[in-house]
């Protein structure tokens, strides 16, 4: 039996063979330790461990080794994992500044209608730099905010002492036992999720919520309304190297019926219909900024899939740009929510 909250943290992270502990607390160093079997953890879904809550709050980082990783088209993309998009430092300040774009958009870090009183554990699934984390955890200061992703880089900023992060893939099942979080998280990971792997994350969402808790999703679709020739083009592009792919474009406009397949009540699913460019004031600027500095990361995709020369990618992307510029653009999200 442990005798501390550290030694159960200790405990949880020794099961994870391969794995580092990164504290920010005490100055940065790392730890790494290993141990085959434990009495306190138990596997679950597909090569995860469990991880009980408590056991990070001493060590509020749990990171697996690098990631495999290749350059390419002057970006850095993870390999062997299944995420579509870069995963470098301008990919690190686009998640940002999208972060704070969406804020604006929905003037809140969530929709769902959590009682703030009542919410003691909060995860975010594909946290990325962990913004959206650190602003629930000022949000929620007497809940433990946790988030997990392939890849995670410590913020310059001083973490809460109520945030705990995870390096892991997501698809591999989470680490944490049935009924945990009073409210789960996740943020546009249409681009990481394969087609066939929706129907096994919505159940591990579903799995790690606890009754009465909710679960919220918010994803971008294909769709834009006035979209000039370079853009119908480029949206046409990538439906078919997504499908090749074996990703599914469209997904968000199904997640109201994947979410009634959860058993969830109270099930509201909202379209966001956003402006695209100057027409749409600071709003709308800042979805311009964020669709033209998303769009590149797409190139391998649509290189590998459909053999798109760079030249003739460069030159839709300008033209891109500037039909945004002219005309009246909009751009389409889905929220849908949920409660267990």
């Amino acid at each position: 039996m442990l005798d501390s909250a550290g030694g159960l943290a200790r405990a949880a992270v020794d099961s994870w063979p391969g794995y580092t502990v990164h504290n920010p607390g005490s100055g940065g160093k790392e730890q790494a330790r290993r141990q085959e079997t434990t009495d306190q953890m138990e596997p679950v879904g597909v090569g995860s461990v469990l991880v009980q809550p408590q056991a990070l709050e001493q060590h509020p980082t749990v990171r697996l080794p690098q990631p495999p990783q290749v350059a390419a088209f002057a970006r850095r993309y993870l390999i062997d994992t299944d995420y579509l998009l870069p995963k470098d430092l301008i990919e690190a300040n686009r998640l940002d500044f999208q972060h704070f774009y969406l804020k604006h958009v929905l003037k809140s870090n969530y929709l769902a209608p959590l009682d703030k009183e009542r919410v003691r554990s909060i995860l975010d699934v594909g946290c990325g730099t962990g913004r959206w984390v650190i602003e629930m955890a000022r949000a929620f200061p007497q809940a433990r905010v946790y988030g997990i992703d392939l890849e995670w880089s410590t913020p310059s900023q001083k973490l809460p002492p109520n945030v705990s992060f995870l390096q892991g893939d997501v698809l591999q099942g989470l680490p944490f036992s049935e009924h945990t979080f009073d409210y789960v998280h996740q943020r546009l990971l249409a681009m990481g999720i394969p087609a066939k792997r929706w129907p096994f994350l919505l159940q591990e969402l579903q799995r790690v919520t606890a009754p009465g808790g909710w679960i919220e999703l918010f994803e971008g679709g294909d769709t834009f309304v006035n979209a000039g020739p370079a853009l119908r083009l480029f949206i046409e592009w990538y439906r078919q190297a997504s499908k090749r792919a074996g990703y599914d474009p469209a997904i968000a406009d199904r997640l109201g019926n994947l979410f009634q397949g959860l058993g969830l009540h109270h099930v509201r699913l909202e379209t966001l219909s956003v402006p695209v460019g100057p027409w749409g004031r600071h709003e709308g600027v800042m979805l311009q900024k964020n669709l033209m500095a998303t769009f590149p990361g797409l190139f391998p995709l649509l290189q590998q899939q459909l053999n798109i020369e760079e030249g003739q990618f460069n030159t839709v992307l300008r033209e891109i740009n500037r039909e945004i510029e002219m005309l009246q653009i909009e751009y389409q999200y889905y929220v849908v929510y949920g409660q267990k």
